[in-house]
């Protein structure tokens, strides 16, 4: 079970979220914009959208973990959903930039059923995915490293949409920017079916639990919350999902209207971001090789907020100073990607620890659930404040106290939720030391199991 996995297992592993990433990124970073800029929808609407949809969606993720966590098929409990419903997900990803010919009204419904939609399939596929690196391998160190090449990749499949899917959908849509971003889309959906099928095919899933607790769904369900240190994780994840969605979300507005003459570099100010991001994610391993990894979050977090408050001050004419800070954010805060997820591996051996039951699609589920709340939170809120500063839809000229919003909205807002994630994170007690005795713990408990 302590296997150490191959290159081309850890690669073939990540390339499932670099496909993920081709719809995920498009969503964070460019669908708020497309829905006030090409459908037309005001700001205030969009937002109400954000928060019906995600929170309706998150309420679907405990239910989709348990299932999840009784699954057994012939390839597993994880994989198979890959599998099945790589080609659904990748056709949803294409119907959300389809903009309907009709009046305000019907582009609303439809925006609110195709997100739904879209969302929901995201959590069929995304809980058995996040579980299934959590049963590759027990090796604390391997977890960390898998999860460092994952994020690389899907960093990867983030920066393939800020660099190429703005300029594809103007070559291929001219001035029909709404054509141009369906037929972008699709290109990206086809590939993302491919890594999705390279991803079933490339891994194994091998730790097998003990699981002689209650088997119950209420009983799991309790057994979810009792454990105290998902619980620290879970709100970790909310306040730092919903820190950086806000960031994410209004880093094109912050451009196009704050920054000056800066419109035409709105590709290179997110792929900046992207490629900041992929080096950060394969600097966690050797990060956690130095610090505890605890601490190495709680420091991050606090760089994160460091460096919000300093755009703060950045003068909108020092275009290489943009430029450069939105790299440097980009790589302190994908860096903590990879250590969500090998703690949230943690946080399920604590709790089989703990109550003799593993429960990798629930957890994994609530911490999904958890992300999908400060999606929710980070995006509705970004666009809540943009509209009460006075943010006009339809790409119109802004006024000085709406581009003054969109610099704070874009600045200080998130560095205030980097600040509360850090004092979260202080609270676990799962450092290095804890992590090793608990991996022995399970060995051992294991091996008499057997």
């Amino acid at each position: 079970m302590n296997v150490k996995l191959s290159v081309w297992e850890k690669v073939g592993f990540s390339l499932g979220d670099m496909g993920g990433n081709f719809v995920y990124q498009s969503v964070v970073l460019l669908l708020a914009f497309y829905y006030t800029d090409v459908f037309g929808i005001p700001a205030a609407t969009v937002a109400a959208i954000f928060l019906f949809v995600r929170i309706l969606d998150a309420v679907t993720d405990p239910f989709m973990g348990a299932i999840v966590d009784r699954t057994q098929t012939r390839w597993g409990k994880y994989r198979s959903y890959l599998l099945f419903l790589c080609v659904p997900y990748a056709v949803a990803s294409v119907l959300i930039f389809v903009v309907p010919n009709a009046g305000l009204q019907v582009k609303i419904i439809y925006a609110c059923v195709t997100y739904a939609l879209l969302m929901l399939l995201f959590t069929a596929t995304n809980i058995p995915y996040f579980a299934l690196g959590s049963v590759m391998t027990a090796d604390a160190e391997e977890r960390v490293s898998l999860n460092a090449y994952r994020f690389v990749a899907a960093t990867g499949g983030g920066l393939a949409v800020t660099a190429g899917l703005v300029p594809l959908a103007e070559y291929l849509g001219g001035d029909d920017m709404a054509t141009g971003y369906q037929q972008a889309m699709t290109l990206m959906a086809a590939l993302s079916i491919i890594l999705f099928l390279l991803c079933f095919s490339a891994t194994r899933e091998r730790v097998k639990p003990v699981n002689t607790g209650s088997r119950g769904f209420v009983g799991d369900l309790k057994q979810v919350f009792q454990n105290d240190q998902w619980r620290l994780l879970g709100l970790a994840v909310f306040a730092m999902v919903a820190a950086q969605t806000v960031k994410a979300t209004t880093g094109i507005y912050y451009l196009t209207y704050f920054a000056s003459d800066a419109e035409h570099l709105v590709a290179l100010f997110l792929s900046l971001w992207m490629i900041g991001g992929m080096l950060g994610s394969a600097l966690a391993q050797p990060l956690t090789k130095l610090v505890c990894k605890k601490k190495a979050w709680v420091s991050l977090c606090a760089l994160g907020a460091i460096l919000s408050v300093q755009t703060y001050f950045l003068s909108p004419h020092w275009t290489v100073g943009i430029l450069a800070m939105n790299f440097f954010v980009g790589l302190f805060n994908q860096m903590m990607a990879p250590l969500i997820f090998s703690t949230m591996a943690e946080v399920t051996d604590y709790g089989e620890l703990r109550y003799k039951r593993r429960l990798d699609g629930l957890i994994s589920s609530f911490t999904l659930f958890a992300l999908k709340l400060g999606l929710a939170a980070g995006g509705a809120l970004a666009a809540f404040l943009l509209s009460m500063f006075g943010y006009e839809s339809g790409g119109v000229d802004q006024s000085e106290e709406a581009v003054a919003g969109i610099l704070i909205v874009y600045t200080l807002v998130p560095a205030i939720g980097f600040v509360i994630t850090a004092v979260i994170l202080q609270q676990m007690k799962l450092s290095s030391v804890v992590v090793k005795e608990n991996a022995k713990k399970l060995i051992a408990m294991r091996t008499v199991a057997e």
